[in-house]
């Protein structure tokens, strides 16, 4: 059976250390200009190196994303960017404008190229044409396709050239990212990294005459989102996934936090993991989608896997974060000696109170903050600052296990 890859989100490195810790085998980051997600932190190319060096160190690789559509002021730039990172390669960029592809076919010929979904690959003759022509290795689908769509693409290319797709996080309404909604409100451009998403904003209807509101475009009493589309969740559907063809699971979400990352991470890879020791007796553990659901998240919804746009245009019915558990620490040593965990801060919480423990390869487990220490090793009723350092008694803890709120 051919092994399918998790893809994970690479916001910056810390983002990009927590996605291999838990499970990711391949990871996606961009440097500060150039990639789809200006707003994240992104990579300076030292960061990259060390990014590179953490990733292939534990077996995972790392893609590099170059998919903005730039003008021509903006070529020079790009031409420093990859000279910049000429000793710290990454192991594939991930592209779209076809003159981008060609500078960096040019510059590094050895390394591979992955077209990006901005591209809105839709059919085998087109994967063929990327792949044939000019050099391809994997394209990374359109979002609007089915399951049986993607599983006809893969019936007609080489079987050597993969396929990428979305299977977690945040939906664009417009087809595959395309889209001039952001730049005609508020002059920022999506196809350049920097959407504002207005198509998550809720609209009402106003008198022109003197611009008051009148009346809101409601459907109930919590108002209408017409254009901010419900999350992706696909874990529960791996075999499908599996089954159809698909070379790379890929998780959005360079915008979200390390705790994000990790659990939505591990939820894939324990699901994926589960159907290669046995896809003939494989069973979904509702537990996987409630991993997914312990983070920050809109409205699940399978996407457009098995409904097509025109039947649903899969939007949300309120523009909310739904089930956001507080991420409060992690670990960064543990000594079983003493049974102490060192921590690090990302939320306050106090001693007495319930939280879930979250380690690489398994759900959370319940845990009661029995006690808690400062650096002198002082005790403590809470932890108030931010990243502030901490020890709490927590046998078997490990390095890079999340400590979240509790249930």
């Amino acid at each position: 059976m051919k092994k399918c890859e998790i893809l994970s989100p690479a916001g910056n490195l810390e983002k990009l250390k927590f996605a291999v810790m838990y499970g990711a085998d391949a990871v996606y980051m961009a440097l500060n200009r150039f990639g789809m997600r200006s707003s994240a932190d992104n990579f300076t190319p030292e960061e990259l190196k060390e990014g590179l060096d953490f990733a292939h160190n534990h077996g995972a690789k790392v893609y590099c994303a170059l998919n903005t559509m730039p003008r021509d002021f903006e070529m020079e730039a790009l031409d420093k960017s990859l000279e910049s990172i000429e000793d710290c390669l990454p192991d594939a960029f991930i592209v779209s404008d076809p003159g981008v592809i060609a500078t960096v076919k040019a510059r590094y010929p050895q390394v591979e190229m992955h077209l990006s979904t901005q591209c809105s690959t839709v059919n085998s003759r087109t994967c063929r044409f990327w792949y044939e022509q000019m050099g391809i290795k994997r394209v990374v689908l359109a979002r609007e396709l089915s399951l049986e769509e993607i599983k006809e693409i893969r019936r007609n290319i080489p079987e050597e050239m993969e396929l990428e797709c979305f299977v977690h996080g945040a939906m664009c309404i417009s087809y595959s990212g395309r889209c001039l909604l952001s730049n005609y409100i508020v002059g920022r451009d999506a196809n350049r990294g920097m959407c504002a998403q207005p198509c998550r904003w809720e609209y009402v209807l106003a008198d022109v005459r003197d611009g008051i509101p009148f009346a809101s475009v409601t459907e109930d009493a919590e108002g209408t989102y017409a254009f901010s589309s419900k999350d992706l969740c696909m874990v529960e559907h791996i075999k499908e996934l599996a089954e159809a063809g698909i070379d790379s699971f890929k998780i959005e979400g360079r915008m979200k936090s390390a705790y994000y990352t990790a659990a939505v991470t591990n939820a894939y890879r324990m699901a994926y993991d589960a159907y290669l020791a046995d896809p003939e007796g494989y069973k979904v553990d509702p537990m996987w989608k409630k991993e997914t659901e312990s983070v920050s998240h809109r409205e699940y919804d399978t996407g457009f896997f098995f409904t097509s746009p025109h039947q649903s245009a899969k939007v949300c019915s309120a523009n909310v974060y739904l089930n956001d558990r507080a991420y409060l620490a992690t670990v960064s040593d543990y000594d079983p000696q003493t049974g102490l965990a060192k921590c690090i801060q990302r939320n306050k919480f106090s001693v007495g109170d319930r939280v879930q423990i979250l380690s690489a390869g398994s759900c959370g487990r319940d845990a009661v903050i029995e006690k808690m220490y400062n650096e002198e090793m002082e005790e403590i009723e809470n932890c108030p600052h931010p990243k502030q350092v901490f020890y709490i008694p927590l046998k078997g803890a490990k390095q890079w296990d999340i400590i979240r709120c509790g249930e």
